[in-house]
């Protein structure tokens, strides 16, 4: 007989070396003290009996997909009635503070896109093959319902973390619950000129702002939405770092300096109590 859960989580890792894993905290969350195999998948999906399983995914878009794909196609586990959270960090214009947590309304493959040459009078366009497949609209009342949730959740602070005022941004002080577009894809990127192309895209796509980077959602969301389970779908997104350098740096530099990872335990822990609450409400109904 399939187990069936009322929510499954699906954070991305939890082995890279010097960063805090996503999938640590819902040990500590929750008794997973069973396990099950599914083929396709690389890590067993430990569940609890209160009707939560998790399991992560993997790092990048691929991953995600075939990882989700390979656990909606099983027979070993029955989803059709389960509620599918992502749950980790991501980078962000330096608009919200570090510890944010944006529940994504939509998301947006920053992949699917045509480019070119630096010199032309044109360097970004969509695809005019796949126009349109790569924006996935998160349904409304369950992305409401996790805002309403997440009201009540106490959100850490760090007062060692990068500050949005050193990028020139005014705004809140402390980390904050919004929704928003949430941008995905492999490519690793880092820079103002490069933030620049991201607005302009998730702007023509006229889901903008975005609020969040990542590289899993996007292909998560494929997958759902093969087997008609995208209105089951909430991703919960903690900014961890800036995408973009301060002016008077260079990219790389701000990249690989020390305060780029310093947000990355906030984010965590934020991002699990905010979907903490979502997971609770869940199991309750």
């Amino acid at each position: 007989m399939a187990l069936s859960f009322d929510v499954l989580v699906l954070p991305a890792f939890d082995d890279l070396e010097g960063i805090p894993g996503e999938l640590t905290p819902w040990y500590n969350a929750y008794d997973f003290d069973e396990t099950v195999q599914v083929d396709g998948v690389p890590t067993p999906v430990a569940y609890a009996e209160q009707g939560v399983g998790v399991v992560p995914t993997g790092v990048g878009k691929s991953a995600a997909a075939t990882t989700v794909t390979a656990l909606l196609a099983s027979e070993a586990v029955d989803l059709t009635g389960t509620t599918f959270l992502t749950v980790g960090i991501a980078g962000g214009p330096p608009n919200l503070p570090i510890g944010s947590v944006v529940i994504g309304n939509s998301i947006i493959d920053w992949d699917d896109k045509c480019r070119f040459d630096t010199h032309d009078d044109v360097t970004l366009t969509t695809n005019p093959y796949t126009e349109g497949q790569g924006v996935y609209t998160l349904d409304s009342s369950l992305v409401d319902r996790a805002l309403s949730l997440a009201e009540t959740a106490d959100l850490a602070t760090d007062s060692d973390v990068p500050d949005p005022k050193q990028w020139g941004e005014q705004g809140a002080d402390e980390p904050v619950v919004v929704s928003g577009a949430n941008l995905c894809g492999d490519e690793l990127w880092h820079g103002r000129d490069l933030a620049a192309k991201a607005e302009w895209l998730v702007d023509n796509h006229d889901v903008g702002p975005y609020r969040v980077t990542e590289m899993e959602d996007a292909g998560t969301a494929a997958a759902l939405s093969r087997f008609d389970a995208l209105d089951r779908y909430l991703t919960i997104r903690a900014i961890s770092n800036f995408d973009r350098p301060q002016s008077d740096t260079a990219g790389e530099e701000s990249l690989f300096g020390d305060a780029f990872d310093a947000g990355y335990g906030l984010a965590v822990e934020n991002a699990v109590t905010v979907a903490k609450h979502i997971v609770d409400d869940q199991l309750t109904q």
